[in-house]
């Protein structure tokens, strides 16, 4: 990518706010984010397996890329998202409109802090680019631990971990925007410490992608 498509890029990333993303320029981002993230998501979701049937839970859904890619192999069971940006609610559910008015797939408003359902409802949990910005790393992995039937798994999908040759733009982007960007080390240990018994990781050759898959 030229560097003025990356300057291009970083301004309609800061303007839309990728931490909560708000208004016009929120849902500009949101678009070219289900784009973007598209090679990232296709790769990750082969390192989980699905039944047809399994109640599916998306944190962070953002754009509602993700969804529309498990209802693809989630064909008569149940897919939800959650965002806690009502921007993203919107896009992910204009995104989805058909899977929604199908009754297969809801898309609610909530954090990740203290998600709505019962304990383990789920028989998988997806996230995809918004570990980075969860409050309380820990607290908020031991939620997501809580809705996850026992044997069912969690996959955490990022563009970047911590590790040693991040090139320098990246490693200003994670201080400025304050990003939880943790090793494949402390991955394992967060991971474990939620209650998560077995964790394995995936590196994509030639990225900086990781896929952490721990299941319950």
């Amino acid at each position: 990518m030229a560097e003025a498509d990356w300057q291009k890029r970083d301004r309609e990333t800061a303007e839309g706010n990728p931490r909560r993303p708000e208004g016009e320029a929120g849902r500009a981002m949101l678009a070219r984010m289900n784009e973007s993230h598209a090679k990232l998501v296709a790769w990750g979701l082969v390192h989980i397996d699905f039944d047809p049937h399994d109640t599916v839970l998306d944190i962070g859904c953002g754009g509602g890329n993700t969804l529309a890619r498990m209802a693809q192999r989630v064909t008569e069971g149940h897919l939800v998202g959650i965002d806690y940006a009502e921007t993203s609610v919107e896009a992910s559910r204009a995104f989805n409109a058909g899977l929604i008015e199908a009754g297969r797939m809801e898309i609610l408003h909530g954090s990740v802090e203290h998600l709505p359902f019962a304990d383990g409802h789920f028989d998988a949990v997806v996230t995809v680019e918004s570990f980075y910005f969860w409050p309380s790393p820990e607290e908020s992995l031991k939620e997501v631990a809580r809705v996850i039937r026992r044997g069912g798994t969690f996959l955490l999908l990022a563009e970047i971990y911590g590790r040693d040759d991040l090139p320098e733009g990246i490693r200003a982007k994670v201080a400025e925007y304050s990003l939880t960007n943790p090793t494949p080390e402390e991955f394992e240990r967060l991971f474990r410490a939620a209650g998560f018994s077995d964790v394995t990781m995936a590196f994509k050759d030639g990225e900086c992608w990781i896929a952490v898959r721990g299941v319950r």
